[in-house]
């Protein structure tokens, strides 16, 4: 009898810390089924296990409570109760009292029961200011904290990669605008020369022709007119002018959102032992460049990196 007595004196702390727990998990269960209920017709019963549960205050989330106000208010005013606007207004109250935020949708929803819903919210907005108020410095409270929070991990994060640069790796860091730069810059600088050299070479040959089928059918249409002899060949040099220019610019997309997607703000890689430091970032330079031709004029830029 001792025995049993101090086996149940043990096993108490761990059934009382389980209770909690075991009824949050019911109250979910019969949440769900109030749900399925409100939303097959039962309004009644829907109304009787979300009302119950709310009695109960076994809801643990704000937006498990939310719910369950919904549900009871919009049963409320769906039922025929001679008083079932004041007790719709009730839950609507309660549910605007945790989110003063919140609206039905109104594509789930009557008109009738948005409307009312709408208008308790005005007619009670001078109490739920403050409720307002509150969350909005609660949530830039906890925005704050987040953010503090990201700051340290990325600190803590750059002091262990500043660490390892001891042992012999370096770490290099990369420019996100190289990314957004035709003739595979973002290519290059995320280590992928293969590519690069491949997206240079078709912007550069679909750029040329654009450029070369532009300026000879402007030769061969002075003042906008076109010989009847060169009608078919300007057609042609035409269509190989918007042509390449598509093939340019598709290329310039794709290398960008391949860039983009191998996109590291910072590389580590081993070093020689003389270089065991940070590098510090190269910025990115574009020299212009222009040269006279016999028939006009060619400029460009260079890129340096």
């Amino acid at each position: 009898m001792i025995r049993a007595v101090g086996l149940l004196l043990l096993l108490l702390p761990m059934l009382v810390a389980a209770a909690p727990q075991s009824a949050r998990a019911s109250a979910v269960d019969e949440l769900r089924k109030a749900r399925e209920s409100f939303e097959y017709g039962d309004y009644e019963r829907a109304r009787q296990i979300a009302e119950a549960l709310l009695k109960k205050n076994v809801l643990a989330s704000d937006d498990q409570l939310i719910d369950a106000n919904r549900i009871v208010a919009l049963a409320y005013f769906y039922g025929p109760a001679p008083d079932r606007r004041e007790r719709a207004e009730r839950y609507f109250l309660q549910l605007l009292s945790i989110e003063p935020e919140y609206r039905l949708d109104p594509f789930f929803t009557p008109p009738a029961a948005v409307e009312f819903f709408d208008s308790v919210r005005r007619e009670h907005e001078e109490q739920l200011a403050p409720i307002r108020e509150q969350r909005r410095l609660a949530k830039e409270a906890r925005r704050a904290e987040e953010e503090a929070r990201r700051r340290f991990q990325e600190e803590q994060a750059r002091a262990a990669r500043d660490s390892q640069t001891g042992s012999g790796e370096v770490v290099e860091r990369r420019h996100l605008a190289l990314v957004f730069l035709p003739l595979g810059a973002g290519q290059f600088q995320n280590g992928d020369r293969s590519a690069g050299y491949f997206l240079a070479s078709v912007q550069t040959v679909a750029g040329l022709t654009s450029a070369a089928t532009f300026l000879a059918v402007h030769n061969l249409t002075p003042g906008g007119k076109v010989q009847h002899r060169d009608v078919g060949l300007v057609r042609t040099l035409d269509t190989m002018k918007w042509a390449s220019a598509a093939i340019f610019y598709l290329a310039w997309g794709y290398g960008v959102l391949d860039a983009w997607s191998n996109f590291e703000a910072e590389v580590g890689r081993e070093a020689p032992e003389a270089d065991l430091e940070v590098r510090a970032p190269k910025t990115p330079t574009a020299l212009p460049f222009a040269a006279a031709a016999s028939d006009g004029a060619t400029i460009g830029f260079s890129l340096q990196f």
